[in-house]
């Protein structure tokens, strides 16, 4: 399934004088960019820059002022077009009293499956992310790693055939962290679009295809990695291989596209 923004444009009411909203606050402008089925696209920016607003429109969560959120031809908006959708937002939002395990098949049975195929689905992704040690704590019990990590398995559920995920990786160890990359990378491997907000150069340079530059709710620059790489470096989608050594190239990248307040 194909991931595309089209022109995107969303603004949220500014309160004014008396609680009238008189104004309103754009944060994203004609936002366009496409991610192919099988190709992880990574969005990246300073903090405000848009990418949760873009992920919320693409997931249909949000209506746009104006353009287009697509989930293979179909309006995100459109119920029939988030069926094979999975969603991971920046906040994790659990039934606290809930627990994890309880939380996996509660959202397994919303999203169709029954008996044992539900105890499949969310066999796989609790060892996926290695889950298993945390299934009968209560989800407002658990640290916000493990909380960030249910949530991606929630997204996992199924099979979907387009991941949006908004900062999947934050508050991770590292042993999670590489766990949780594998698992994104398997289920673009395995024909999803997937579209990603990091602040990680790392992690974008390990695990994405493509980046999307934002600034001020702009696109200022897409492309390849390899575009976004001082001369001589290397993408490595896919590869476990350490780019350490060059984990200044994102910030070089915003700050040549003017993606970086002064």
């Amino acid at each position: 399934m194909e991931i595309r923004a089209r022109s995107l444009t969303c603004s949220f009411p500014l309160p004014g004088r008396f609680g009238l909203a008189l104004r309103r606050r754009r944060a994203v402008h004609e936002v366009s960019f496409r991610a192919r089925a099988g190709e992880i696209t990574a969005l990246a920016g300073e903090n405000g820059s848009g990418k949760s607003t873009t992920l919320r429109l693409l997931a249909g969560l949000l209506r746009p002022d104006s353009g287009e959120a697509l989930l293979g031809g179909i309006p995100a908006a459109r119920a029939r077009a988030r069926r094979g959708l999975g969603y991971s937002a920046e906040d994790d939002d659990f039934p606290p009293k809930l627990e994890v395990g309880s939380v996996l098949r509660l959202s397994a049975a919303l999203a169709g499956f029954r008996g044992e195929a539900r105890a499949r689905a969310c066999a796989r992704v609790t060892s996926s992310l290695d889950l298993e040690k945390w299934l009968g704590v209560r989800a407002g019990r658990c640290s916000r790693g493990i909380r960030r990590r249910l949530s991606l398995a929630l997204a996992l559920l199924g099979d979907p055939t387009a991941l949006l995920l908004d900062e999947p990786l934050s508050g991770l160890d590292p042993v999670a962290r590489s766990r949780s990359i594998a698992a994104i990378r398997r289920a673009a491997a395995a024909g999803a679009a997937v579209v990603v907000s990091l602040h990680d150069p790392v992690a974008i340079q390990a695990m994405a295809d493509r980046l999307v530059l934002l600034a001020s709710g702009r696109v200022v620059r897409a492309g390849p990695i390899s575009a976004f790489l001082p001369s001589g470096g290397e993408a490595a989608p896919g590869s476990d291989a350490s780019p350490e050594a060059n984990a200044d190239w994102l910030a070089d990248a915003l700050r040549a596209a003017g993606a970086v307040s002064r």
